[in-house]
């Protein structure tokens, strides 16, 4: 079984790649999610949404704090598409069974540009 760590490299790698199928592989079914934009009380309602997000971007891991089942990861957001931008970011995942059980993303939206809502 992968660490919590390799888990979450992996869900990051296919966001990024725009894999859904292996994301939803790597998240439980009753998986949430909480940001200051938006959030999820399901796995699939986590990846029919992220399908219908026009982001082009990557990240770059700045920090990682991990334990069995805990990661913690700062990272810089680097958005291509529908505009350009870095954004600090920092979420927080629990991890259960092998799979992403749960994730809080924190960020300050003062610093992201306001879109309307048919631009992504």
């Amino acid at each position: 079984m992968k660490d919590a760590l390799e888990i979450v490299d992996s869900y990051y790698r296919a966001f990024e790649e725009k894999d859904f199928d292996k994301a939803r592989t790597l998240l439980n079914d009753n998986y949430k999610f909480k940001g200051p934009m938006m959030q999820f009380n399901s796995a699939d309602e986590c990846i029919a949404q992220m399908k219908e997000c026009g982001f082009e971007a990557s990240h770059q891991t700045i920090r990682t704090v991990r334990d069995a089942s805990q990661v913690v990861v700062i990272f810089d957001w680097m958005v291509r598409k529908p505009f350009e931008g870095t954004f600090r970011m920092c979420e927080c995942f629990q991890i259960k069974n092998g799979k992403i059980d749960s994730a809080e993303l924190f960020f300050d939206t003062a610093n992201f540009p306001k879109m309307d809502k048919d631009a992504a």
